[in-house]
């Protein structure tokens, strides 16, 4: 059997502050700005949920199972995967999908200028991957349609020494990124495009 023809088995988090049963998520979402548009968002990594929520004045992770079909999400590429969030972060070109699920990189860019460095020139994608990577932000999940194949398993609160936990790793991981940034920013990499050249390449349709 290809490995598409499956379906996810995974438990996602998604951080909030308050508790989201299936009934509470709005789609398409609020915003359009996110790194794949609108829709609701998750991700593997319950410790990157933790970071994301925990200067919240009520910080709570919600936790779901997700079975889906593999060969109904589009697993993005690092190229893919900048076009997109160059698209809807920048509004530079239109981005279409057809698929409802898109699963790609964390780029969360209160962890460091790295993001907007590369949006101004400075570095180029291949610099910009490699400092993700460093980052191990993991994968993020966006749910575009609707929860389809999302179950509610529990919610709960973060405090004492997860909360704790949650805001030293968010600082931890901010200086370590600034850290690598002031290295990779020193040399080229060989092949890298820059952020003039993905908006020539225009719009981004998924296929």
């Amino acid at each position: 059997m290809n490995i598409f023809d499956e379906m996810t088995d995974i438990t996602l988090r998604h951080g909030s502050d308050r508790e989201l049963q299936i009934k509470d998520i709005e789609f398409p979402g609020p915003r359009d700005d996110c790194d794949f548009g609108r829709g609701f968002y998750l991700t593997e990594v319950k410790q990157v949920a933790a970071e994301w929520i925990f200067d919240e004045s009520t910080p709570v992770i919600n936790e779901y199972k997700f079975s889906f079909p593999k060969n109904k999400i589009l697993f993005l590429t690092n190229e893919d995967w900048l076009r997109i969030v160059i698209g809807f972060r920048e509004r530079q070109y239109q981005v279409y999908f057809k698929s409802p699920v898109i699963c790609g990189l964390i780029a969360d860019d209160r962890m460091s200028n790295v993001m907007p460095q590369f949006m101004n020139g400075t570095i180029g994608d291949k610099r910009l991957i490699k400092c993700l990577d460093y980052c191990k932000l993991g994968n993020q999940y966006c749910l575009r349609e609707s929860a389809e194949g999302l179950i509610f398993n529990r919610s709960y609160k973060l405090k004492g020494l997860e909360l704790q936990q949650a805001a030293e790793g968010f600082r931890n991981r901010r200086k370590g990124m600034q850290e690598q940034l002031i290295q990779i920013q020193r040399n080229s990499i060989q092949g890298e495009k820059f952020i003039e050249d993905y908006i020539r390449m225009g719009d981004y349709v998924e296929i």
